[in-house]
């Protein structure tokens, strides 16, 4: 009985060291390599009939799984005694093993990351073969999946700073331009924005342009009326084919006397607007929880499913939980019950 167990045994252990492939093993050396590892005196007689006897495997495929043991120098044949074999030290095999994986791994990230060296030909070639078919100082953008699509192209590229005017931003709109924002900012691109007074009084968007401020940017607002300009590095400018409708299409201004007339008018309404921080609750007494955190915990004591308080709040269902989970880990809470709970303790609502 006791034998039978043993023989279970490697077939058991080389599942559970099934990871062992990454290093080039196959799964049939792994078991006969157990098993060796067991059985020192067959690997040093080098037996591949006993140790397929022994696992119930062929003689041909035992014989094959030692070649390759013998290939990764998990085992070595004698050089004194002809038919010998001798298994290397597991610590200093395997771990050689390892050392040569991280070196080809290392190879092949840094071949990867080679090819980022090839982006600007590759998008100088894009541009060219564009070129034949649209106008070179003015494109136009239909629909506003293609308006998005050339954004997350213009911001991946932008290398120095990105203007922005914006009267309003919808909880789609925030939605779009997080995942941009952010990679810019973390690239060290400067981002300039101005939005409506209007846009600020909305606890959604203000907690947003504020999460934007805490990662370096710059946000001013301005009760001049605002139409939507977005500028990359000066050198070209998106504004919507309908002011009214911007979902409707846009155009993309590379025209030298059209885009300096619109440089020139950002900075003039970055000139004359006011500081994000001029606003109450921005200075370092800032009550304990913004308008948009107070309303989530609002909503949490009175509902019992995301889905509800995302439509309550305007906002994607992502979104609400994101902000869920903001206030969980503020509040270092297990559950969203327990942030609601702990909530009411801090008397925050």
């Amino acid at each position: 009985m006791s034998e039978e167990r043993n023989a279970g045994r490697p077939g058991e252990r080389a599942a559970r060291m099934a990871d062992l492939t990454c290093l080039g093993l196959g799964t049939g050396s792994i078991e006969v390599y157990w098993y060796l590892l067991e059985h020192p005196d067959e690997a040093a007689a080098a037996s591949a009939g006993r140790t397929a006897a022994a696992l119930g495997l062929e003689e041909a495929d035992v014989g094959r799984a030692m070649a390759e043991l013998e290939l990764l120098g998990l085992l070595r044949r004698s050089e004194r005694e002809q038919g010998r074999s001798a298994l290397v030290d597991p610590s200093i095999g395997i771990e050689r093993l390892i050392d040569n994986r991280f070196t080809e791994l290392n190879e092949q990230l840094r071949r990867v990351m080679a090819t980022r060296a090839v982006i600007p030909e590759l998008a100088g070639a894009f541009r060219q073969g564009r070129s034949r078919t649209l106008p070179l100082d003015i494109e136009r953008l239909d629909g506003l999946e293609e308006i998005r699509a050339r954004l997350d192209d213009l911001a991946f590229f932008a290398h120095q700073e990105v203007l922005a005017l914006q009267p309003s931003f919808s909880p789609s709109l925030i939605e779009a331009a997080r995942p941009l924002d952010m990679r810019c900012l973390r690239r060290g691109v400067a981002l300039r924005t101005v939005v409506r007074r209007q846009a600020v009084e909305n606890p959604v968007t203000l907690a947003y342009l504020r999460e934007t401020v805490a990662l370096g940017a710059q946000v001013r607002f301005t009760d001049r009326a605002l139409e939507r300009l977005i500028a990359y590095d000066r050198t070209l400018a998106v504004v919507p084919v309908d002011p009214e409708e911007s979902g409707r299409g846009a155009l993309v201004i590379r025209q030298p006397g059209l885009l300096a007339s619109m440089i020139r008018l950002f900075e003039e309404v970055w000139e004359s607007a006011e500081d994000l921080s001029t606003l109450a609750g921005s200075a370092e007494g800032e009550e304990a929880l913004t308008a948009v955190e107070r309303e989530v915990l609002r909503i949490l004591c009175e509902v019992d499913k995301d889905e509800i308080g995302a439509r309550r709040m305007g906002v994607s269902l992502r979104t609400f939980r994101r902000y869920v989970a903001d206030l969980m880990l503020r509040l270092n809470a297990a559950n969203r019950f327990h942030a609601a709970m702990l909530a009411k303790e801090k008397g925050w609502i």
